[in-house]
């Protein structure tokens, strides 16, 4: 009885504040739609965050780096509680679902972000990060890019701020939305569907969206914890095993060193990660239907024979190049993979690399991976899409009208309007790659190195020339940490956001 009591006050209490906060974000229009939603987020944001304030009391045995990560968990706790509490749970339409996602995106950066500036307490001002490299920090982290504003310092970084930076690449490599539904009893299956295509995914390993996140997250968490067990066996150290299992499967690129994975020069480490960084960028429709036995379907899967052979025509090239020795070979194949899977590790010094092979990388990285894998970029669907639709079109002009029928790959048809998006977004990425690249090309880089330089961030990579550090400029920072969020998101969704007060 007197928790009937207790519970009705509760509801009454959230009726009376809710009818006085409401106006006010009713003022906001699309943002009063989302409130709810993003409130959840941000909650559970909080709660990953007391994950490695865990590890920076009992392992690193500081009560200051505990607070740098207990500060901002309860700080978000607070406020997306207080968001669940004062805003109305509504139905989403699709225009809120999209702006929601690119919200959810930034919102979750900036507030992950507050560990990394806390941590000038811990360093001094000298030695940590400012706000705005703070920001590009976790951006990088939760976009599963890994370009990263620590530079030489990484492997001074105490294991809890580590951590940190693997646990919000392990998370964004599969999307702050999907963790979300994942956790999630939805009510609606409605609203679960939208969510799941605002953040750019439309495959379903089962028909509950609900039920596809959740198998998604136990096919990553399965693998990421057999190359956890695999680099531990060949000698890997085991923080380093766990850090570098995490990052590798999200494609994000994140190191407990300063080189990478360059700093270890072990062969039997670059084999062991080489084939979990490509099933990283491969989709998880197609690693489910591995699972179920039907390896035919994998194998004939128009995105899986495009990674595998882009990757071996590439690797011989790269090879060529670089001397046509073993040691090419061993580095070339690394550098194609992590190139188009957008992991962004490195066993070699890029930045000396020729003209030629660093714009062979940056095709790579425009490219990306598969549709619906932890990879980013242009996704491999849609490159043979526009490759088909070139044919197709040529085809159309030169045989009779009768011969010529709709485009299709494999089995599936595609029509003229389902090109044209394609193509769209294609236009509307290079558009944002070329108009980054100048903003570095007017800074006095070369052509070459600004291309990859903003490839690698559009794209998700993490592989860098040498432009990418502490020291660069505001507005290159800037730029780099704004196509790291609309790469992520496959750009609609911010411009969206963007647009969406105006509307």
């Amino acid at each position: 009885m007197t928790k009937n009591i207790v519970w009705t006050s509760l509801k009454e209490t959230k009726a009376e504040i809710s009818e006085k906060i409401h106006p006010y974000f009713e003022k906001y229009g699309i943002f009063s739609t989302t409130s709810y939603y993003l409130g959840v987020m941000i909650t559970i944001l909080g709660g990953l965050l007391l994950i490695p304030a865990g590890i920076a009391y009992f392992i690193d045995g500081s009560i200051v780096l505990t607070f740098c990560f207990v500060y901002p968990s309860f700080m978000s706790i607070i406020l997306g509680l207080t968001m669940t509490l004062v805003s109305e749970k509504r139905e989403l339409y699709l225009g809120a679902a999209i702006a929601l996602a690119a919200l959810t995106w930034l919102i979750v950066a900036i507030l992950g972000a507050i560990p990394f500036y806390l941590t000038r307490i811990y360093f001094g001002p000298h030695w940590g990060l400012t706000p705005i490299s703070a920001l590009f920090e976790s951006m990088s982290g939760f976009t599963a890019t890994g370009l990263d504003m620590y530079a030489e310092r990484v492997e001074g970084l105490p294991r809890s701020i580590l951590f940190w930076r693997s646990l919000t690449q392990w998370v964004g490599g599969v999307g702050v939305i999907v963790l979300f539904l994942s956790v999630l009893v939805a009510r609606s299956g409605t609203i679960a569907h939208k969510l799941y295509l605002a953040e750019g995914r439309d495959h379903r390993l089962v028909p509950s969206v609900v039920k596809t996140t959740r198998r998604i997250w136990a096919i990553y968490a399965g693998y990421t914890g057999l190359l956890i067990l695999i680099l531990i066996a060949i000698g890997m150290p085991v923080f380093d095993s766990i850090n570098h299992s995490m990052t590798a499967l999200a494609t994000g690129g994140f190191s407990v060193n300063n080189n990478s994975i360059m700093a270890y020069d072990t062969l039997s480490f670059e084999i062991a990660i080489m084939p979990f960084m490509v099933i990283g960028g491969i989709s998880f429709a197609m690693h489910y239907q591995l699972f179920l036995g039907n390896i035919k379907t994998f194998f004939k899967n128009i995105e899986v024979k495009a990674i595998l052979v882009i990757i071996f025509i590439s690797t011989v090239i790269l090879a060529i190049s670089l001397g046509l020795t073993f040691e090419s070979f061993r580095y070339g194949s690394f550098q194609v993979i992590t190139a188009i899977t957008g992991t962004g590790f490195n066993t070699d010094a890029v930045g000396t690399y020729n003209d030629f092979q660093k714009f062979l990388l940056t095709i790579l990285m425009i490219f990306g991976g598969g549709y619906g894998s932890t990879a980013s970029a242009i996704k491999l669907i849609r490159v043979a899409i526009i490759f088909y639709a070139l044919i197709w079109l040529i085809r159309k002009y030169l045989l009779p009208e009768s011969v010529v029928h709709k485009m299709s790959i494999g089995n599936k048809y595609y029509s003229s309007e389902a090109i044209q998006n394609v193509a769209m977004y294609v236009l509307l990425y290079l558009i944002l790659l070329v108009g980054g690249a100048m903003i570095f090309m007017y800074g006095g880089a070369s052509g070459v190195n600004s291309l990859f330089e903003v490839a690698s961030a559009q794209g998700n990579v993490g592989l860098s020339v040498g432009l990418t550090g502490p020291d660069m400029h505001l507005v290159e920072k800037i730029t780099l940490i704004i196509v790291m969020w609309a790469g992520r998101l496959e750009i609609f969704p911010v411009l969206v956001l963007i647009t969406a007060p105006f509307e």
